[in-house]
């Protein structure tokens, strides 16, 4: 059993700070000492001092930080001091990555590199080059990461006078962590394997401390039980627990291993162990303080209750779940208390401190779980208006986590643009350097300098199709954004959000939740969509269904509609891009049945035509024609923006495609030339590639 010490240990170390070093990498000075000595400094010391006082703030105090750096760099900049501009630079960088705006911290570290190698400073290049590697990482550009985590690596490496090297064995470990890291992520467990036992080897071999050699036999065991290997993850587990109790941070992890082994406790089958060890783990981490691993041990505690159909104890670990993350929210901390910041509690920081940006995704990853589990219960028991309630939080929960990861991918795209823009600035100056030298040379080399030239076209062929590329995936995801905005019409919302409310005002809760039901799975399935290219053709009928039956209820009485699914196919193992008729849907029921005299009525139909799937839209409104007419004379500028996005966005899927998608929309007319409604028809390829 692990002692119960604890909470008389953090309050020792708020008086002593006996654990604010805990994290390997996050460079720190004593900052009372520094500020009693820098009114009396002046010129290259209190530069000097600035720059100590910016790195030992920037990963949480970061407008401190940035203070000091900026009066070290204005300081540096006045007295020509180039190693405090360096240092300046680099604090800046951290400042930035530690806010997880990676583009600007590779910048920064860029400006730093280039003046530390003018300098010949061996160790600092090495770290610089780390900074970088470290960027990368955060930001999932692992290629990138490779490239400059092994030029660090040699620069660690490098042999000093004496048989020493530039780095440290930790130096070099940590970056080997890094490349195990970006294997796990990648899916790569048998590399991740190797690596992690080649640094427990190293670890073992320098005497490393506890908490570092327990975290690695930890992640060699994960990596065990990923591939399969159950008996040998028992072994490295056990020796993980091995370790002596002598911080908090080992006192903190064991209850992850214990949880880690729950899980194969889990494959086998053996559900109440799974919840016994659950339970000693929220236990331990709520009564400590650890509010997001107690948050996430309540969240599996109630899955685990609620797939046992234990609806009771499951709402019971989701309410508790709800005040842990209310008391996040207002603390904005994962911690209840300030000494537990640095405490190494998920892993992996006690060499890269985690980004607050994405401690936040991950905060309100569990807290959308949370309240979609709670909406569920709700559901479930009848409590409509508590079902509405949570639905409203889960909505708002996932908003919010949808725009932190679209900052995270749009940050990830640019920062894969910025580093590319400077690879590209490196070559174009050496291709140029290339060409003046092939121009002095040209009566002499004329047959190499061609083909120079050709192999100098080759590369800018390459860097404009890269550049390209960058731009269609950047043109795609501001098209989702906007798609989605499309998709989830405030006005749409907040009507059907309405009427849910008027079946539960006017005592009807079957209605009330049948159409609740409908309303939360078109929005989970437009949120899950709005980030696929493809998704299956049975899901996207729902949507649709979904979709039309709701505006039923807000547009009472004005139409109808059936949905045609050529039997012969195969709706479950089919994959079209989702979304596509939504915005036609909308036209009929918004402009083409607006005007009608009596009741419309709408077609969806799925066929097949040959290797194609035909889904056409069709409407009995006013057509095209007279509802132009009509929306000119209320708003001469109006323009369809969902169908123009709908058109942009086959534009920019076919560029993929080997068999486009077409669109085709037609006006039906009578005989005598009036229209009696439109059809719109799209040919999607039944494996599109």
């Amino acid at each position: 059993m692990i002692p119960r010490t604890f909470i008389c240990f953090v309050l020792i170390s708020l008086m002593f700070e006996c654990f604010s070093q805990e994290y390997i990498y996050l460079e720190t000075y004593n900052v009372d000492s520094l500020l009693l000595v820098l009114p009396d400094q002046h010129a290259e010391d209190r530069i000097n001092t600035l720059n100590k006082l910016s790195i030992s703030l920037c990963y949480e105090e970061f407008a401190k930080s940035e203070q000091y750096a900026l009066e070290a760099m204005n300081l540096a900049k006045e007295l020509d001091y180039q190693e405090g501009i360096a240092d300046s630079y680099r604090n800046f960088g951290q400042i930035a990555f530690y806010q997880s705006n990676f583009p600007d911290a590779l910048n920064y570290y860029l400006e730093s590199l280039h003046l530390y190698e003018k300098l010949d400073k061996k160790y600092t290049v090495a770290r610089v080059y780390f900074d970088i590697a470290k960027t990368h990482l955060s930001a999932g550009n692992y290629e990138k990461l490779f490239d400059y985590g092994n030029i660090a690596l040699d620069k660690f490496r490098e042999p000093l006078k004496g048989g020493a090297t530039v780095g440290s064995v930790r130096d070099t470990t940590t970056l080997i962590l890094g490349f195990a890291l970006a294997y796990k992520d990648l899916g790569m467990f048998d590399k991740a394997l190797e690596t992690f036992l080649k640094m427990l080897e190293l670890e073992k071999k320098n005497n490393f401390g506890n908490t570092e050699m327990m975290l690695t036999a930890l992640l060699v065991a994960n990596c065990y039980f990923w591939i399969g290997e159950n008996d040998s993850a028992k072994v490295y587990w056990d020796k993980a627990l091995a370790y002596p109790e002598n911080n908090p941070s080992i006192w903190a992890l064991k209850y992850h291993i214990i949880t880690s082994q729950a899980d194969l406790y889990y494959s086998e089958g053996k559900i109440d162990s799974v919840i016994f060890y659950n339970q000693k783990a929220f236990e331990w981490y709520s009564e400590n303080g650890f509010l997001f691993w107690a948050m996430y041990y309540a969240n599996s505690l109630a899955s685990l209750h609620y797939k046992n159909n234990e609806f009771v104890s499951a709402e019971k670990y989701f309410l508790q779940s709800e005040k842990l993350f209310e008391e996040m929210i207002n603390k904005n901390s994962w911690y209840r208390y300030d000494s537990l910041k640095y405490v190494v509690s998920y892993g992996p920081e006690l060499y890269y401190p985690m980004p607050h940006t994405q401690m936040k995704e991950m905060m309100w990853g569990l807290g959308r779980r949370m309240y979609y589990g709670l909406y569920q219960i709700n559901e479930a028991n009848k409590r409509t208006e508590n079902a509405l309630k949570y639905f409203i939080e889960y909505y708002n929960a996932t908003d919010t986590l949808d725009n932190i990861i679209r900052s995270r991918e749009t940050m990830g795209l640019q920062i894969k643009y910025e580093s590319e823009r400077k690879d590209q600035q490196i070559e174009t100056l050496s291709l140029e350097n290339e060409l003046k030298e092939s121009r002095l040379n040209q009566s002499r080399y004329f047959f190499f300098g061609s083909a120079g030239l050709f192999i100098i076209i080759l590369i800018l062929g390459y860097i404009l199709l890269r550049q390209s590329r960058l731009k269609t995936n950047q043109q795609m995801i501001i098209l989702q954004q906007k798609l989605l905005r499309s998709q989830m019409n405030p006005h749409f919302i907040f009507n059907s959000l309405s009427s849910i409310q008027g079946f539960i005002m006017e005592r009807k809760p079957k209605t009330a939740s049948r159409y609740l039901s409908r309303f939360a799975t078109l929005v989970r399935n437009i949120l899950d969509s709005s980030a696929e290219e493809l998704v299956p053709l049975d899901k996207e009928i729902s949507t649709i269904e979904n979709y039309l039956e709701l505006q039923k209820v807000r547009y009472e009485g004005k139409f109808e509609y059936v949905i045609e699914v050529d039997e012969t196919i195969e709706t479950e193992t089919i994959s079209i891009p989702p979304m596509l008729a939504q915005p036609f849907i909308e036209n009929s029921i918004d402009h083409g049945f607006k005007y009608k005299d009596g009741k419309g009525n709408i077609i969806v139909r799925f066929g097949l035509n040959g290797n194609l799937i035909r889904f056409e839209v069709i409407d009995d409104g006013i057509g095209r024609e007279k509802a132009i007419e009509i929306l000119h004379k209320q708003n001469k500028d109006h323009r369809s923006m969902a169908t123009d996005i709908t058109r942009e966005r086959l534009t920019i899927l076919n560029k993929k495609l080997k068999k486009k998608i077409t669109l085709e929309i037609i006006d039906l007319k009578n005989e005598a030339g009036l229209g009696i409604g439109t059809k719109v028809v799209f040919e999607i390829p039944l494996s599109i590639s």
